[in-house]
């Protein structure tokens, strides 16, 4: 009979000491889950005796991983009874033998085999209930590196944390943080341990995934500890790109299998995506230009296809000596051209997750994706003025012209809602603008109505607003000079799809090349009301083409002058002795002007504080990787045919005079500041489905 036993007054052993497991950077604590008395094992540890009875049978254990699963649950039984009795009679001796068996190296010479953790954790399953004081314990068990291991082991283990999550609730959070903790990093070694086959990684994730929908399945309430756990575990912006991605992969593959917890997971990604866009558009204020071309268009050298997941990514943290001898300017182009890494391989890896769940006969009421996608887009995407997450949007509701209405009609509808901020209207406004100028499978009809619906509601503020106005004045009629600057934006893109007609014979199949009709000396017929409208609103006291930004003015300027549209050089003469900031119109709706803030500098600055800045949020998209989801879908700048960049015909003084500077540059930097806008309801794009 072997027994457990000290001779009086034996002097006591000192604790044995734990070996420290690595961690591999988890973003966990669990110390909250230690009792009191458990934070300091028992001190009053005995010595142990072992007495043999001669009627015993007594066999030596050559290799402790034989042992008998008899004697694991005794020595559990034994390790946790003796840790949780009272003070008087505590002996902590097992239990921290247990914990040192349990957080063995995995590659250490003395390491458990998975035969014997097997037991080990089936024992423990049998003592669960009595588990909820042994935090130490648990979290060895939780740390245990398992997804290498045979599929008995692999069963086993999953039982055990079934078990274990719906007896004692509060070791959920630890359980799911640990399993999350692998979507950022599982080293190709966790599945070569000493003695086991190897197991590949795309097995090991394999496993993990059907590890936490079995629990999920088993313990309904652990989604919401999921979810918590997968937002405090998202990587940071010192992660590499391939860690980054291969964590939003997996986070998006939990989503598909767990439908509640999509649409925060979306919310997620979709979040950090326009954080890293907007720090990167604050990033890039400091660069030049040619800096900002090769940061943006610099080929990838580094590996973020997560297609091979056999690939090793134990090294995703390592840092070369010449990154740690780097000056501070280089590391800060370093971590930028990070950033743009990481939102490029995020914008692809969205582009492919949606693109099966558009299809040219579905519809956009009922697709859940593409309804995903419209709140992201009005809940972040809009508000933080990003510069590429946008573009998600932008390619699928070129899907069909049903899909490019209803996006249309969605900015519209916010941009004529006098019950949203300010902010929001403008900025629905630019999007409007510059998808019709942009889209390129956009058709003509949807064009026309939409320049139709902003041409109606322009005339109709015109005349509410003419009669008590002094002159022009962002402050007081931003929204007005928004609506006035789409519609100039959209006539530079799109003139081609606003003209019906012309006015000299057209022989019976004869194609229409606008073009050849001007050159011609024909005129062209345009949709109707379009001219008439500008026409009025150019010449009222409104006077927009002093508000509007100057370089969409001036290009205006000459291709309706070339097109023999409108010619408006005369008024952009008058308006250089007009100068902004003196009129002011008191509104008795209370709206006031959201633009810049006004500083000294500002004051300084003349006119062009006054002015609407140009931004089109569809202006070009350079991301090396994602880029090819826009191929064929974007409309690139370019002037009507016959007309000159530099115009060297015999032009007025003052049309030259008004020619920008930067004049070759006005497709490229239309990126500028927040737009000012604002629709009636009455005028909105109406496409049936």
């Amino acid at each position: 009979m072997v027994s457990f036993a000290a001779p009086p007054g034996a002097m006591p052993p000192p604790p044995t000491p734990l070996p420290k497991r690595p961690t591999m950077s988890l973003k966990r604590d669990s110390s909250y889950l230690d009792t009191d008395d458990e934070a300091g094992l028992s001190t009053t540890t005995k010595r142990l005796k072992v007495t043999f009875n001669d009627h015993d049978d007594v066999r030596i254990i050559q290799d402790w991983n034989d042992k008998s699963f008899d004697l694991v649950k005794e020595e559990v039984r034994i390790g946790i009874q003796r840790h949780l009795a009272p003070d008087d009679l505590r002996d902590d001796a097992q239990y921290s033998k247990l914990l040192q068996t349990l957080g063995q190296d995995v590659f250490s010479g003395d390491a458990p085999g998975t035969n014997l953790l097997k037991k080990y954790v089936m024992a423990l399953d049998g003592k669960v209930t009595n588990l909820g004081e042994c935090g130490k314990l648990v979290m060895a068990v939780l740390d245990l590196s398992w997804l290498g291991r045979d599929e008995e082991f692999i069963d086993v283990y999953t039982k055990f944390l079934v078990v274990l999550g719906s007896t004692n609730g509060k070791y959920i959070a630890p359980m799911m943080e640990r399993l999350v903790s692998h979507f950022e990093r599982l080293p190709a070694s966790t599945g070569r341990l000493p003695g086991e086959e190897i197991v590949t990684r795309a097995v090991m994730f394999e496993r993990l995934h059907a590890t936490i929908h079995t629990i999920l399945r088993r313990i309904p309430s652990a989604s919401s500890v999921l979810l918590r756990m997968m937002k405090h575990q998202f990587p940071n912006d010192l992660s590499t790109t391939k860690s980054y991605l291969q964590y939003q992969r997996h986070v998006l593959r939990i989503a598909d299998a767990v439908p509640e917890l999509k649409a925060e997971v979306i919310a997620l990604i979709v979040q950090r995506l326009v954080s890293i866009d907007v720090q990167i558009q604050h990033d890039l204020e400091d660069l030049e230009d040619d800096q900002e071309d090769a940061l943006l268009q610099r080929p990838r050298n580094d590996d973020t296809n997560l297609e091979n997941e056999d690939e090793d990514d134990s090294d995703l943290d390592s840092v070369s000596e010449s990154e740690m001898t780097t000056t501070e300017e280089e590391q800060q182009l370093r971590d930028l051209r990070l950033k743009v890494a990481k939102m490029d391989g995020t914008q692809d890896l969205l582009f492919e997750y949606y693109e099966p769940s558009f299809t040219a006969e579905s519809t956009p009421q009922k697709n859940i994706a593409y309804q995903e996608l419209l709140s992201q887009f009005k809940s972040f995407i809009m508000p933080n003025r990003s510069r590429h997450a946008q573009f998600l949007l932008f390619h699928f509701a070129q899907i069909s012209p049903v899909y490019a209405a209803h996006f249309i009609q969605q900015c519209l509808s916010l941009t004529v809602d006098q019950n949203v901020p300010n902010t929001t209207r403008l900025t629905a406004c630019a999007y409007v603008a510059s998808f019709i100028a942009r889209a390129s499978h956009l058709p003509p009809d949807v064009t026309r109505t939409v320049v139709g619906a902003l041409c109606s509601f322009l005339d109709e503020m015109r005349v509410r607003y003419e009669p008590n106005c002094n002159g022009p004045d962002r402050k007081s009629y931003s929204v007005y000079y928004a609506v006035a600057q789409a519609l100039l934006y959209i006539f530079c893109f799109r003139w081609r799809d606003l003209v019906v007609g012309r006015t000299s014979p057209q022989s019976p199949g004869e194609p229409l090349i606008e073009e050849d009709v001007v050159a011609e000396g024909h005129d062209l017929i345009w949709y109707s009301a379009l001219k008439e409208t500008l026409s009025k609103n150019i010449h009222s006291k409104l006077n927009p083409l002093k508000i509007c930004s100057a370089a969409i003015v001036g290009e205006f300027a000459k291709i309706a002058n070339h097109l023999k549209f409108l010619y408006v050089f005369s008024i952009l003469e008058r308006n250089k002795r007009v100068r902004l900031g003196q009129f002011r119109t008191f509104q008795r709706n209370g709206n006031v002007d959201i633009g810049r803030r006004e500083t000294a500098w500002d004051r300084k600055s003349g006119d062009a504080h006054h002015q609407l800045e140009a931004y089109f949020p569809f202006d070009p998209y350079h991301l090396p990787l994602s880029k090819r989801w826009l191929e064929g879908e974007y409309n690139e700048w370019q002037l009507p045919r016959g007309m000159k960049r530099d115009d060297d015909d015999e032009d007025s003084d003052s049309e030259e005079e008004y020619d920008s500077e930067d004049e070759d540059d006005i497709p490229e930097d239309l990126t500028g500041g927040p737009v000012h806008s604002g629709l009636h309801a009455s005028s909105a794009i109406s496409v049936s489905d």
